[in-house]
């Protein structure tokens, strides 16, 4: 069994990202959790790998509530009802609102496809940048001492 900071290097993770994750995902892990001294938290292998189930799930873009419902489906053997896909997640989404979601998609690509063409731009134009000024024309104004 390891503590939290070992399954937070192990899951890319904070501590605090650890512990939410383990409070909101209890009862799938409740056989898999340990106590070690000073009542500090211990995970299993298992624990482990349902937390970085949990993870993957959440980056595909479910909540955490159906992450769980996922793992708790493939531990008793049913397959997913959808495949992991987000939109699928929500059918009670409107057609305005996927208008709008497939809007701002199109805008962060173009934003994206700007951006590295601006970058690119940048990388050809600086080597023609004017070099830095030069501290030596101060002296033609100064008064000759005396």
């Amino acid at each position: 069994m390891i503590g939290i900071q070992q399954a937070a290097q192990s899951l890319g993770l904070s501590e605090r990202q650890v512990y939410r994750r383990i409070s909101a995902v209890r009862p799938v892990l409740a056989g898999h959790i340990g106590k070690g001294e000073s009542n500090s938290l211990l995970l299993d292998g298992s624990a482990i790998d349902i937390l970085r189930a949990v993870e993957d799930y959440r980056k595909t873009g479910l909540t955490v509530s159906q992450s769980m419902e996922r793992i708790r489906e493939s531990i008793s053997g049913k397959p997913p009802e959808n495949g992991g896909k987000p939109e699928e997640n929500h059918p009670e989404i409107s057609e305005s609102w996927k208008l709008v979601l497939a809007a701002k998609d199109e805008t962060i690509r173009t934003l994206q496809e700007e951006n590295v063409h601006l970058r690119s731009e940048v990388d050809r134009l600086l080597p023609l940048a004017l070099p830095a000024p030069r501290r030596g024309l101060l002296r033609l104004f100064r008064r000759r001492g005396d």
